[in-house]
């Protein structure tokens, strides 16, 4: 079986409100390997964005650790979370932040821009990508 390229293990998350603390992660374990796709589904307030913040390294668990690709982020500094989440994740968030002035092809460029890709090569990525989620023929469109 393939190593996971995403691991919780054991984490936790808890917030102030008040004068109360909440649980919004009470040891969590989570894996997903390379090819799989998951839906996370479950009512509002449950903590699903927690979840992804946490393994998307936006947020530090309050326990356990998330693992990327055999790596323990846990006590990785500031920096190193930052090219982490720069270098090798992705988010597609529900109420996505386009750019209304680029294409859907130019709004995959710019993070691969900004990461020092050439435009050409930054360009042959996000086709790719956009034709791995079937999605090849929209490349020209701009968000509605």
């Amino acid at each position: 079986m393939a190593e996971a390229i995403i691991e919780l293990k054991g984490v936790e998350r808890h917030y102030v409100q008040g004068p109360r603390k909440l649980t919004i992660l009470n040891g969590a374990d989570f894996s997903l390997r390379r090819g799989e796709m998951v839906a996370l589904v479950a009512p509002s307030g449950s903590g699903k964005s927690t979840l992804l913040h946490t393994a998307g390294l936006l947020e530090r668990p309050d326990a356990g650790d998330v693992i990327l690709a055999g790596r323990a982020c846990g006590r990785l500094s500031d920096e190193e979370r930052t090219a982490i989440r720069r270098n090798d994740i992705g988010f597609v968030y529900q109420f996505h932040h386009l750019l209304p002035e680029f294409s859907a092809l130019e709004n995959i460029m710019m993070p691969q821009l900004i990461k020092g890709l050439s435009p050409k090569e930054a360009s042959e990525r996000a086709a790719q990508l956009l034709d791995y989620m079937q999605i090849g023929k929209r490349a020209q469109h701009r968000p509605a």
